[in-house]
């Protein structure tokens, strides 16, 4: 790893230093009111690196583009609540090797809500987008709101969100090994090389938690948690769905439902030895009744909620299919 102690300094608009930027396909022109504008070196690409679609004479499209890309209003939302998710230390993100040490698998993603959020065996990673590579674009659209630059009303935002996002990846990619897997998920450009990614991602180690979104003044979070407290922060019944089919919806209630009958059976059964040891312990006796009454009411109600439970995802399914049959006719 390079040294972190000789970093150049960044300037004012960009948290690094043109010197280290790896994308140089873009580059800014001022116009009026001291005003930026983004442009292509490459005639033939002007488009948003990684973005073909998003042209770059459409400042709109660009903002756009940068926010469904980078902003997790979502988590920003339950940020009340994340105290209750995840260690309450932004520096709280595995790297990648650590990730494979904890038995998780790195998934990528393109949703910025998933960025370091794991599940299980599994651990989601959103690939950094080539335009966060290039100074100019920091320059035009994600400059501190001091600077002019166009929708300087949304470049706060959207800087404290890309500002977060880069960090993560400051404490994801730690040594070499960290970076190879890093590119073997193709979570950054392969032409990239080490000892530059590194002269690049170490600027953003430094960023406070001040500057960043509420997201990411916490680390990696649980997805199970994000879902346990979605109900009261998001007014939703789940953050993210992770079951699709209904063998997998089920299949998370066998293990506490054997377990409860498991051990409703053990008592049931050392009731029964002691009321046939003694016989004419009548109290005992009436309790052991009671409880044999409340298991199978327990075990029937359980039923009756699965089954519940399944009458409403086919109906949902139904009302769903119904809507968007109507909308096609429509």
């Amino acid at each position: 790893m390079g040294s972190r102690s000789e970093i150049p300094k960044p300037s004012a608009s960009a948290p690094f230093p043109h010197s280290v930027q790896l994308c140089d396909t873009l580059t800014s022109s001022t116009k009026t009111k001291g005003q930026h504008t983004l442009l292509s070196r490459n005639p033939s690409e002007e488009w948003l690196p990684g973005f073909p679609r998003v042209p770059l004479a459409h400042a709109s499209g660009i903002v756009a583009c940068l926010s469904r890309e980078l902003t997790t209003p979502k988590l920003d939302a339950m940020f009340p609540y994340l105290w209750l998710v995840a260690t309450q230390r932004s520096t709280h993100v595995s790297s990648l090797t650590n990730q494979l040490v904890r038995g998780r698998e790195i998934v990528v993603t393109e949703d910025p809500e998933l960025h370091v959020v794991w599940l299980h065996s599994r651990v989601f990673i959103k690939p950094i987008p080539p335009f966060l590579f290039s100074h100019a674009l920091w320059e035009v659209y994600l400059g501190p709101a001091s600077l002019p630059s166009l929708y300087s009303s949304e470049t706060d935002e959207l800087r404290r969100a890309a500002l977060g996002y880069m960090r993560s990846y400051y404490h994801l990619i730690q040594h070499e090994s960290d970076y190879r897997l890093a590119q073997e998920a193709r979570l950054i450009p392969l032409e990239i090389g080490f000892s530059q990614f590194m002269a690049f991602i170490d600027h953003f180690g430094s960023v406070p938690d001040s500057a960043v979104n509420p997201r990411y003044i916490y680390g990696q979070l649980r997805l199970t948690r994000l879902n346990t407290w979605a109900l009261p922060a998001l007014g939703k019944w789940r953050f993210q769905k992770v079951h699709w089919q209904y063998a997998d919806i089920f299949a998370q209630f066998y293990a506490p439902i054997l377990l409860a009958f498991g051990f409703l059976s053990v008592l049931l059964a050392a009731m029964q030895v002691a009321a046939q040891v003694r016989p004419a312990w009548e109290e005992f006796a009436s309790v052991a009744a009671w409880f044999s009454v409340i298991c199978l009411l327990s075990m029937g109600l359980t039923g009756v909620a699965m089954l519940m439970l399944l009458v409403a995802l086919v109906t949902k399914e139904l009302m769903f299919a119904v809507r968007a049959n109507k909308a096609r006719g429509d």
